[in-house]
């Protein structure tokens, strides 16, 4: 912004660098593991196998009817 009234050039400036910026890089807990592992009881620790396409939460445990996790 040769001036500072905010005509300067595009993608220059605060907020349009390659930093983090708060978008998130790498994979959050919402996003899919793939397609093989365990799913895992926290509670008692029994492990399933994963079935493609169920999330391991959406699992609950045979053993004692507890919400599995991904291991």
């Amino acid at each position: 912004m040769p001036r500072g009234d905010g005509t300067g050039p595009t993608g220059q400036g605060p907020g349009t660098g390659r930093g983090r910026g708060g978008r998130g890089g790498g994979r959050g807990s919402w996003e899919g593991a793939g397609p093989g592992g365990q799913c895992v009881c926290l509670a008692c620790g029994v492990q399933a196998d994963h079935q493609q396409g169920m999330p391991c939460s959406k699992m609950t445990c045979p053993n004692c009817g507890q919400p599995m996790s991904r291991r």
